[in-house]
């Protein structure tokens, strides 16, 4: 059943890359600009600047991204991805979702293994997309499951399972590869509360993580 629920996670993953592709290729384009030159009156209330000022320009991207992390002590890897709509070229609003990949031993429990998967919803800022070489600044916010099965016939229990809060911030450098391809490397941490398993902590599943992304889309 766990593994099961972590490998929903990949799908949940891929679904959203899919459906970011084909909904803002087939809808999305730059909003066309106008320039006009006119002599205006003097104003003492200047406008304020702001993230989103005059029309919006709406476009969307996906990215099938692995993470490297210690989990319980112990190095593994985390498959998945996230995408979503992305306006004027700077705030990506999403969602996306990971699942570990990799044999972890569980603690304290003789031939059995760890389950971790996690999704959520995605906040993305691009800053100077247009730029060959440029950054990005990301958090998810999001639940999931970890557990312990037996990596022989993939058994689990009700008790070897619990549900947990995700919050992951991290940060990015980013290269544009193509006008639809671009390449981000980058590291975050995972904060995770709410486990509650005999053998297995907040602790155990909360760590660094490095990322590999490859980004794909209208941007």
């Amino acid at each position: 059943m766990t593994q099961n629920i972590i490998k929903s996670f990949g799908l949940l993953a891929l679904f959203l890359t899919a459906l970011t592709l084909a909904t803002f290729t087939a809808f999305a384009q730059a909003t066309p600009t106008t320039t006009t030159t006119q002599t205006t009156p003097a104003n003492d209330d200047e406008t304020a600047e702001a993230l989103f000022s005059g029309p919006l320009r709406s476009s969307g991207y996906g990215a099938v991204s692995m993470k490297f992390t210690p989990i319980q002590g112990q190095f593994g890897t985390m498959l998945g991805g996230y995408g979503g709509w992305f306006i004027n070229k700077t705030l990506l609003i999403g969602g996306g979702g990971y699942g570990l990949t990799t044999n972890i031993n569980a603690p304290m429990r003789t031939g059995e293994n760890i389950s971790f998967g996690y999704g959520g919803i995605v906040l993305e800022y691009v800053g100077a997309s247009d730029k060959v070489f440029h950054y990005a600044v990301q958090t998810m916010v999001g639940w999931g499951g970890v557990g312990f099965y037996r990596p022989r016939d993939f058994t689990v229990s009700s008790r070897s399972i619990s549900p947990m809060f995700v919050i992951e911030p991290s940060l990015m450098a980013e290269l544009n590869i193509t006008n639809f391809l671009r390449l981000a490397v980058g590291g975050g941490y995972r904060i995770v509360t709410g486990v509650q398993l005999d053998g297995l902590t907040n602790a155990d599943v909360s760590s660094y993580s490095l990322s590999l992304n490859l980004k794909f889309g209208s941007f």
